[in-house]
């Protein structure tokens, strides 16, 4: 489930050009679920994807 999720949520922010507004929404998730997922699973700035 990890690695899935964590891909979901890379792929979310690439499609959305690294807006975590947006990516959140696609995800079905809060921003702040979202922010503390990137936060937990060390994925830092988008750029980095």
């Amino acid at each position: 489930m990890h690695d899935k999720e964590v891909e979901m949520i890379k792929q979310a922010l690439i499609r959305t050009n690294g807006r975590r507004k947006n990516a959140a929404k696609e995800l079905g998730i809060s921003e702040r679920t979202l922010y503390r997922k990137i936060k937990q699973h060390n994925l830092g700035d988008v750029s980095d994807l």
